[in-house]
């Protein structure tokens, strides 16, 4: 299932964020994100008490609010910091 990924302003400015500490890492996040939008698969789990998912890449994380074939990314964080 294709799904169209849009971006929050606070998800640009963390994606911004882990492409200056770690580029590697912020390309692997991109191409999960890529992946998931295009096939609608991956580790994608929903959060017990609201309305939204997340989506693993490695060690971080990706906070999405799915809504029919739209997926809003707004929120990227280093597991350990993630909950």
């Amino acid at each position: 299932m294709r799904r169209e990924l849009l971006w929050y302003h606070a998800g640009v400015e963390q994606i911004v964020q882990v492409s200056a500490r770690n580029a590697r890492q912020a390309t692997r996040i991109m191409l999960t994100l890529r992946d998931f939008g295009n096939t609608g698969k991956g580790d994608l789990k929903k959060l017990s008490g609201s309305n939204d998912w997340r989506l693993r890449s490695g060690d971080w994380r990706i906070f999405l609010k799915i809504d029919g074939d739209v997926a809003w990314v707004f929120a990227i964080s280093d597991r350990q910091d993630a909950y």
